[in-house]
């Protein structure tokens, strides 16, 4: 025990990298502890995305006539035996009657929706709407977001953004119009992705190189144990203007970790902050058990660079470095395609997929098993086939899948080929979509990480908007399936571009992009 209370004193130089790596090389309790709670938003996510499912469903339940107009067709719909024919309680007829809830007729419903509150019934676009304006107000964040990322850092960012979020969901208690809709929808967009992004890249830049992996498999779990905290809240909860305040109260929780944790001392070098950057690392070898002593130490950012003021650049100078390193605009502008791709399909198979049971609660937790399976192959792939492999796999996966989906084979009313294909391949696109996060996050150098992640997640938000509307701008099942093999297969062969990073450091600066992609070229070239 005193051997453990006693600083060790470090070389004369070293990276923050080489420190890390060091003290936090043996798993330790603290800080999983500490991990779990700043990946902890991730569920917050699954409960902001699919909320609208149920707060605004459409009813599709017998209902009671009003008016005389609904007694008439009532009759129309009626057998000479009495027996009334079900059609006759389709959404489809009341639309087309034009019969109005609450004066023609009304639904003695147990739970209350938007949908009918808001009078859209009969315009279900425009429930879709708000679920494609969840990821517009992502991209709005995004956008901005990245100038907070870098210069407000991670941590407070993540803050802004989980009050963001908060916030804009409690106003649902106080919802009573379509127009505050599509306001809180925004608001939950732009402060969730900004609070997800601040959190992962925070925690990336915290843990060693060997437990990146573990990190992104975590990460996918707490994601999917949004979906059973979900279909509680509103299985339980009956009236949806207080399924948005129960909402809130969960999803707070998850900031108060963010608020007692420190910057990342990489974020902290990278502005030239090097003495807090030397506090924190002491801080955390403490809870790692293995305290160093760093106050005659020459901390670095990478390998042979000391930490400056020129590394504190604006967005403005990381955007024109960008440009002048061709091998991260490269990189980059792959991965702004794959995270298009593999956010396109992952929404447009959950958005949908059809009907899987009778309720949405079932079928949400179905959605939940699918991804959980995902997130298994997910910790296998990379754990021996790397990210490069690993997504490749995935994409390739999922592009056969889709292609053996065109197989027109049907044995039951709702069971066909196609539905069993395509819900397989939310395997492959779980597994595809995750490493994203985690290979993104390691591709990009810490000046350019929050650039470039944010990014990339403006061009998923642009897919996700798309994605739930997939099914009706390709009305051809066999060309809908195309489209997303093709998809999925080119997203495979740009993926050949990147190179492996797996145990490798992570880049602190644009020029260690470089070095990388030709230390790995002269390795291929000599195997």
């Amino acid at each position: 025990s005193l051997k453990m209370c006693v600083s060790v004193k470090e070389e004369k130089t070293q990276t923050v990298d080489e420190i890390i790596n060091k003290t936090g090389k043996s798993p330790n309790i603290p800080m999983l502890v500490i991990t779990i709670c700043a990946l902890s938003c991730a569920y917050a996510g699954t409960i902001f995305t699919y909320m609208v499912q149920f707060t605004g469903f459409i009813p599709n339940e017998k209902y009671t006539c009003l008016s005389q107009k609904c007694f008439d067709l009532k009759s129309h719909y009626t057998s000479k035996s009495g027996k009334i024919n079900s059609t006759f309680y389709d959404t489809a007829t009341i639309c087309e009657n034009e019969m109005i809830h609450g004066v023609d007729f009304k639904w003695d419903l147990s739970r209350t929706t938007f949908a009918v509150d808001f009078d859209k019934i009969c315009r279900d676009s425009e429930i879709s709407l708000l679920n494609s304006l969840y990821f517009v107000g992502a991209a709005i964040s995004l956008l901005f977001g990245s100038v907070a990322l870098e210069s407000f850092g991670r941590r407070k960012s993540s803050i802004i953004g989980g009050i963001i979020c908060t916030f804009g969901t409690l106003i649902g208690l106080f919802c009573r119009s379509y127009n505050f809709m599509i306001a809180i929808r925004l608001l939950q967009g732009m402060g969730n992705f900004l609070f997800y992004t601040g959190n992962f890249v925070w925690v990336l830049e915290f843990i060693p190189d060997q437990y990146r992996t573990y990190c992104a498999t975590l990460s996918s779990m707490i994601w999917v144990s949004g979906y059973p905290i979900v279909v509680c809240l509103c299985y339980f909860i009956h009236d949806w203007n207080f399924i948005f305040l129960a909402s809130a109260l969960v999803v707070s929780i998850t900031i108060i970790p963010v608020i007692l944790l420190p910057d990342s001392p990489r974020y902290l070098m990278s502005i030239g902050k090097v003495e807090e950057a030397k506090k924190v690392l002491i801080m955390y070898s403490k809870l790692a058990k293995k305290p160093i002593d760093l106050n005659e130490v020459d901390l670095i950012v990478g390998e042979t660079e000391n930490a400056s003021k020129e590394d504190n650049m604006s967005i403005t100078a990381r955007i024109a470095e960008m440009g002048k390193h061709k091998a991260l605009m490269l990189e980059t502008l792959v991965q702004w395609y794959l995270w298009f791709v593999c956010c396109l399909l992952f929404f447009f198979l959950n958005y949908g997929w059809g009907s899987f049971g009778d309720t949405p609660y079932v079928n949400y937790l179905f959605a939940a098993l699918g991804e959980t399976i995902g997130a298994a192959v997910f910790l296998f792939v990379l754990t021996f086939m790397g990210r490069k492999t690993g997504l490749m796999l995935g994409l390739v996966f999922s592009c056969l899948c889709f292609l053996l989906a065109m197989i027109p084979w049907q044995w039951t009313d709702l069971w066909s080929f196609e539905r069993l294909m395509t819900l397989v391949s939310i395997v492959g696109v779980t597994v595809a979509f995750t490493i994203c996060y985690l290979y993104s996050a390691e591709l990009a150098p810490t000046t350019h990480r929050g650039l470039v992640l944010s990014s990339c997640s403006i061009s998923a938000r642009f897919a996700a908007f798309i994605g739930p509307f997939v099914s009706d701008i390709f009305h051809s099942s066999t060309v809908k399936l195309g489209v997303n093999a093709s998809l999925a297969g080119s997203a495979a062969l740009l993926v050949l571009l990147l190179p492996e990073t797996r145990m490798l450091p992570i880049p602190e600066q644009a020029k260690d992009v470089s070095r990388r992609r030709k230390k790995q070229r002269r390795a291929n070239d000599g195997a």
